[in-house]
């Protein structure tokens, strides 16, 4: 089911949030971080939600609205993944300034990490603790069939699917750590 797939990709967010947020504390303990490592963090943040996570929960949201919306309980959901594709685009380019040697104050940096991981994991959790069982609790059988077969999308994860891409294999052995 696709609101069980949904779940399983917060998870590996979550993870991902986790290496950031040790990554935040690295700064602080004013300890080395590994910029490229944040790098490949954001960039399949952003890539993957983009293309493939996004787009299934607005398959939702869209359905949700249209069948049992009050108020426009969800509209603002499909903004806020907008919001968090613009802050994730400014954030990967704050890193890549880091990475091309740009001066950029360390409590700059931190500061912008801190507000990229809460904004992230803020997100999650509304959607795990208020979205999801809002749908689950209205949703009949025939509801989830129609949601399945709205997505069509059969994308191959290219850090937590079967096949690892090159892109992600540091990341990919950083996160069996």
């Amino acid at each position: 089911m696709i609101l069980e797939i949904i779940h399983t990709e917060h998870g590996y967010i979550n993870r991902l949030l986790k290496v950031l947020q040790q990554k935040l504390e690295s700064i602080k303990n004013g300890q080395s971080v590994d910029y490229s490592l944040i790098k490949d963090i954001v960039d399949y943040l952003h890539n993957y939600a983009q293309c493939c996570h996004h787009p299934k929960e607005d398959i939702l949201y869209h359905y949700y609205q249209s069948h049992y919306a009050k108020n426009d309980d969800m509209k603002s959901l499909e903004q806020e993944h907008q919001e968090l594709a613009q802050l994730t685009s400014e954030f990967a380019e704050t890193v890549d300034m880091i990475l091309m040697d740009a001066v950029i104050p360390l409590d700059v940096f931190a500061e912008k990490l801190n507000t990229f991981v809460t904004r992230q994991k803020a997100h999650l959790e509304f959607e795990e603790k208020q979205v999801f069982p809002l749908i689950r609790r209205h949703f009949t059988a025939q509801d989830w069939v129609a949601v399945s077969a709205e997505y069509q999308g059969e994308y191959s994860d290219p850090l937590f699917g079967d096949q690892v891409s090159d892109r992600y294999l540091k990341l990919s052995k950083r996160l069996l750590v």
